[in-house]
């Protein structure tokens, strides 16, 4: 006979599988996604996102070709996902430079916080910039490969597009902050400026474009001793 303080309670062992079997589920199903959004990424990489379709993500990330339709219905929608990972990727990058160029800017400013040297700060920028260009890793290198071709996709959904304007924003509200003080007529201009600058600078390591007979630091040199104008 069953004990009344035990009536309608369910054992401890049958409530474990119980709650056990969802979680299963959900973190097979989180492993299945991780999967098809890196070999999305990886694709993007190494082929473009003209190479990317539902069988060739399927077969890279060795899923059942049904499960990219699953998880995340069209195309369209796992690059969008695909680029969220990436932003993930590239945010610890984006902002350690940013903590870097904090520090520098505390110690090129005097008791008021304006500058003491505005030429002298352009150059440490310059030289502080060029360090985070010239890191050619091949993790690096494939990241820039991936950011190349989402930022330059000629036909975007709407909802990739405002992605890619968000996370353009975010990296030039951070161009501004550190430009600013450089004292130009037009510092928005200069940020968005410094941005494209960077950006075709780091996109010369793996496109065919290239600045002939100057490097990284010459350029951005040049580039910050002119917003001191």
């Amino acid at each position: 006979m069953v004990s009344s303080t035990f009536a309608g309670k369910e054992s401890p062992g049958k409530t474990s599988r119980t709650t056990s079997a969802p979680d299963k589920k959900a973190e097979k199903r989180e492993i299945a996604k991780t999967k098809i959004l890196n070999a999305t990424l990886d694709i993007i990489a190494s082929e473009g996102l003209a190479a990317l379709s539902h069988r060739s993500i399927a077969s890279e990330a060795g899923v059942q070709l049904a499960m990219t339709t699953y998880y995340f219905g069209t195309i369209d929608n796992i690059l969008v996902a695909a680029f969220r990972q990436f932003r993930a990727q590239m945010v610890p990058l984006i902002t350690g430079l940013a903590q870097q160029l904090e520090e520098l800017l505390a110690s090129s400013a005097v008791a008021d916080g304006s500058l003491a040297s505005r030429q002298s700060y352009a150059e440490a920028f310059a030289s502080e910039l060029e360090q985070y260009i010239d890191v050619h890793s091949s993790e690096r290198v494939k990241l820039l490969r991936i950011e190349c071709q989402y930022l330059f996709e000629q036909h975007p959904s709407q909802a990739l597009t405002e992605e890619i304007q968000e996370y353009t924003d975010w990296i030039t509200s951070l161009a501004l902050r550190f430009v600013s003080p450089l004292g130009g007529e037009n510092p928005r201009m200069d940020a968005h400026m410094l941005l494209w600058t960077v950006q075709y600078l780091e996109f010369s390591t793996v496109t065919s474009v290239s600045i002939k007979g100057a490097s990284s630091g010459d350029v951005l040199r040049r580039l910050l001793r002119g917003f001191c104008v």
